[in-house]
C-alpha cells in the first residue's frame, strides 16, 4: 500500500502535468492563424486583420477571463471541431463575445494596452441601462457579421 506522502506526490505531479498539458494545448490553439483553419472563421480573421483591434488576440473578446474562461473557450472549440468533423451542425455557430472584456479594456484595466481609447461618459449611462456594446459597435473587431452576410441569408 502506498504511503500518504507517495500518494500525495503522485496526485500533485499528475495535476501539474495535466495543467501543463492543458496550457501547452491552450497556447498552441490561441492564435488567429489557428482559428482561421476553420473555413467559416477564415473571413473573420481576414477582416479582423483590417480592423482597429488587429493587435488584440481573438481570446480577449471571445473568452471569459480566468482559468475557467480558458476551459470554457477550449470546450466550445472542441464542440465546434466535433460538429465540423461529424457534419452535425444544428445551427450556424456564432462566436461569443464577452462584453465585460470590452468594458474592462476600454476602462484601462488591461495594462498590455495602455493606449486604448477610453469610454466616454455617455457610455456609462448606456451600460447602466443594460445595453450592449455591440448594439452600436457590431463591426468593432470584424468588418463582417455572419448573420448579416448575404450567403447565409438566402431563403
Amino acid at each position: 500500500m502506498l504511503s500518504w506522502k507517495k500518494g500525495a506526490l503522485i496526485i500533485s505531479v499528475t495535476i501539474v502535468l495535466l495543467y501543463a498539458s492543458f496550457m501547452a494545448g491552450y497556447y498552441a490553439t490561441s492564435f488567429p492563424s489557428f482559428c482561421a483553419v476553420c473555413h467559416i472563421v477564415k473571413p473573420y480573421v481576414v477582416s479582423w486583420r483590417q480592423s482597429s483591434h488587429k493587435d488584440i488576440n481573438c481570446l480577449y473578446c471571445h473568452e471569459p477571463r480566468g482559468f475557467l474562461g480558458k476551459v470554457h473557450s477550449k470546450s466550445r472549440g472542441l464542440n465546434y471541431l466535433y460538429q465540423e468533423l461529424t457534419g452535425q451542425h444544428t445551427i450556424i455557430i456564432e462566436g461569443q463575445i464577452f462584453e465585460q472584456n470590452c468594458v474592462a479594456c476600454h476602462l484601462g484595466d488591461y495594462y498590455d494596452y495602455p493606449d486604448t481609447v477610453r469610454l466616454e461618459s455617455k457610455h456609462y449611462q448606456w451600460l447602466k441601462s443594460d445595453r450592449k456594446c455591440l448594439e452600436c459597435h457590431i463591426t468593432a473587431g470584424h468588418g463582417i457579421n455572419l448573420f448579416t452576410a448575404e450567403k447565409f441569408n438566402q431563403d
